[in-house]
């Protein structure tokens, strides 16, 4: 858990000149090493505690890392600067294919006996070259953001708000209400409807690269320091951009500067302080703007 702050308090540092008073701040993070840990201990204290359903793992690390992430930001601001951590639901379609095919990974890698035994139980599985195995669960495209209208009010009122964690917790409509779906949803597609939703004026997503490269991982590999969505458009459909990694950050910085004209950013960690001023990363801006 120490090492969550740690690397909390290095990624977050950069956004000092972002925490001024004036400018609103919306965070989203990612879980999936997070709830995949969440569901290894639910399984193994299976007979000795009560069961959790997916949704419900990431309801929980939705709460571990948005405190880690909440302490960070008030020690950062030395408590000038209210900071609220928000469990977020997602509304997806009950109907949306992904449910019937599973394709996002989570949790820890798993050796090759413990992959045959999760098989066996007739859990779906990605498996690397050296036949160690991750769960893969349904992921479906987000619909709306249940709390937009509370985290406006909270941004608007000056406070850093943390929400969506995870891609948020998946909900359908029922004929009851609001219900719990076994899923995750894409963190990268959610936090760009949240974005759309409260009017930012630029999204930044931060990964473990540069930024989007064409060619990735081959001779020719390129970063792409300024593009358009129409450009991005092109390179995404032409496969450079794999399902698995970065093609959810494109799509995103695609649909937010479609939507609002405003610049996405993709960026690793060290670049964030440059990146939020559209000089580091893949900068991502309208025709007029590039």
């Amino acid at each position: 858990m120490a090492g969550q702050f740690e690397f909390a308090a290095r990624t977050l540092a950069p956004l000092a000149s972002a925490l001024e008073p004036h400018r609103q701040l919306l965070i989203t993070h990612g879980n999936g090493p997070q709830v995949g840990y969440i569901l290894t201990r639910v399984e193994e204290a299976l007979g000795k505690a009560y069961a959790l359903p997916l949704e419900v793992c990431v309801a929980e690390s939705e709460g571990e890392i948005g405190y880690v992430l909440q302490q960070t930001l008030h020690n950062l601001t030395r408590g000038q600067r209210p900071v609220a951590a928000l469990l977020t639901q997602v509304r997806v379609a009950a109907t949306d294919p992904a449910f019937a095919h599973p394709s996002k990974p989570i949790g820890p890698w798993f050796d090759p006996p413990q992959a045959a035994a999760l098989a066996s139980a007739g859990l779906a599985l990605v498996y690397d070259k050296s036949g160690r195995a991750r769960r893969l669960v349904p992921s479906p495209r987000p619909i709306e953001i249940v709390e937009l209208a509370v985290i406006r009010q909270l941004l608007e009122l000056g406070i850093i708000v943390i929400a969506a964690g995870g891609g948020g917790i998946p909900v359908t409509d029922t004929a009851e209400g609001l219900k719990g779906v076994e899923a995750v949803v894409d963190k990268d597609l959610a936090s760009a409807l949240l974005a759309i939703g409260v009017g930012a004026g630029q999204l930044v997503m931060v990964t473990g690269v540069a930024g989007a490269y064409t060619d990735f991982g081959g001779d020719a590999a390129r970063l792409v320091a300024r593009t358009t969505p129409e450009q991005l458009s092109g390179w995404l459909a032409a496969g450079h951009f794999p399902a698995g990694s970065m093609g959810p950050k494109v799509e995103a910085a695609i649909q937010f500067v479609q939507a609002t004209g405003g610049r996405a950013v993709i960026c690793q960690p060290g670049d964030l302080a440059a990146a939020l001023e559209g000089e580091a990363g893949t900068v991502v801006e309208p025709a007029h703007g590039v």
